[in-house]
């Protein structure tokens, strides 16, 4: 009976450990530096005028003033 306790035990610790491994955060530099950029787009101001090439919003066939 105790031995059988001890193997499941020993494998929920193994399957924790495991699950620990994979989902922990990333610490690079590089996850720090894209997190940073990430945060910094989700708070800057919508831009004024749409890139260069998108087509208009009036248009709901998307085709841009070239199609007319």
């Amino acid at each position: 009976m105790i031995a059988f306790l001890l193997i499941v035990v020993v494998i929920a610790a193994v399957g924790v450990g495991l699950l620990a491994y994979r989902h922990r955060p990333e610490s690079s530099i590089e996850s720090g530096i894209r997190s940073f950029r990430r945060e910094m787009r989700a708070l800057a101001p919508p831009p004024e005028h749409p890139p260069a090439g998108a087509p208009e919003r009036d248009d709901p066939s998307g085709a841009g003033p070239e199609a007319r």
